[in-house]
């Protein structure tokens, strides 16, 4: 009986102990967290790409125009020359005999008019005191014109051979740099020989020739109709991407279109003018042709804030309960750090950028550090 009593009163405050505990309850995380920003209106200036070739403003590939035996070669391989500047002598010696004879036939020719008149002027004189025909005269007449025309064909054949005694020395055209040499001193050059000696290269400017395509032509053509100084404007001021991914240090300008549009392609062939007073425009060279297009009171997002699902792309915004909504958007081009929107949002909509991960649509947040209304 002791150890019955003694039981009872312990069960008792264990009951009674437990009765007096709270009962359990489930406390809701508290609302994520999460940064919003209004989208940002302003015009930006977007560049369309085209891949080119750079090719020289002026090219002229040197030839021997008369045939001889190339003497000198009077320039370094690669050097830049001046205009002006002596760089192949082709043998001579040919060709001043050849202008000597010439001048000599000239002068020879020269005698016989000169005989012819003497003759005429006398015959005349007699004419008048009835000592010769007439048909005397009109001979003598005829001897000077002949006389003069020997003249006159002595001369030419003396002007071809200066001529060709001036094609022996050839100069350069014009400024620029020269290639190697195609031909050695001691060869035989000139038609039906070796004909092309180098090649010369103006490096002043240089151009670089794209393709357009129709799709991206017709919104600047439309420009150039609507509003051409802006459509100038832009044309001046054509960006170029070298090889290397880095842009060249100087702008050019648009200065040509063909007038025709290849139907196999429908592209149109377009050229850009550069400065190139360092010469880092090489013949040859590809680089990506950047032509500015401007885009007036673009949309610009935060490109982190943009998603994507099966439909499309969208973004996460913010009622005016602070809850999300799943809001589609039409994206545009990249600008920078930030991606243009065509459609599906306004200036004042509120578009979380940070904190993505933790929200759903329908969810209730907790803004912070970012505008609170509508």
């Amino acid at each position: 009986m002791k150890s019955t009593v003694f039981i009872l009163p312990f069960l008792s405050i264990s009951l009674l102990s437990v009765s007096c505990r709270k009962p359990n309850e489930f406390q809701p995380p508290p609302p994520p967290e999460v940064t919003v920003e209004n989208p940002e209106v302003k015009d930006v200036v977007l560049y369309d790409s085209f891949p080119g070739l750079v090719d020289a403003r002026e090219s002229v590939t040197l030839v021997a125009r008369v045939n001889g035996f190339l003497e000198e070669v009077h320039f370094t391989d690669g050097a830049t020359v001046k205009k002006g500047d002596l760089l192949f002598t082709i043998e001579q010696e040919g060709y001043i005999a050849s202008l000597n004879a010439a001048k000599a036939t000239l002068a020879q020719a020269e005698a016989g008019l000169s005989l012819a008149k003497a003759s005429l002027s006398r015959k005349e004189k007699a004419f008048e005191s009835q000592a010769v025909s007439e048909l005397d005269v009109l001979t003598a007449k005829a001897d000077v014109q002949a006389a003069s025309a020997a003249v006159q064909a002595a001369a030419s054949v003396v002007e071809g051979a200066e001529l060709n005694l001036s094609y022996t020395k050839i100069m350069a055209p014009m400024s620029g740099v020269i290639s190697r040499k195609y031909v050695s001193e001691g060869n035989l050059v000139g038609p039906g020989a070796l004909s092309e000696l180098a090649l010369l290269l103006s490096v002043e400017k240089a151009n670089v020739y794209f393709s357009a395509d129709e799709r991206r032509l017709i919104p600047n053509m439309r420009l150039l109709e609507q509003n051409p100084q802006k459509a100038k404007d832009l044309m001046s001021d054509v960006k170029l991407a070298l090889a290397d991914g880095e842009d060249y240090a100087l702008v050019g300008q648009i200065d040509y279109m063909d007038n025709s549009l290849d139907t196999q392609t429908g592209t149109l062939q377009v050229r850009a003018v550069f400065e190139n007073p360092q010469g880092l425009l090489v013949q040859g060279m590809f680089a990506k042709v950047k032509i500015p297009k401007e885009t007036e009171g673009a949309i610009l997002i935060p490109e982190v804030a943009v998603q994507r699902d099966m439909v499309g792309a969208f973004v996460y915004t913010l009622t005016a309960e602070d809850k999300v909504e799943s809001s589609y958007i039409e994206l545009g081009d990249l600008y920078g750090q930030q991606r243009i929107v065509k459609d599906g949002l306004g200036a004042s909509a509120r578009v979380v950028v940070m904190g993505i991960q933790r929200v759903r649509p329908g969810a209730k947040v907790t803004v912070t550090g970012a505008p609170k209304g509508e």
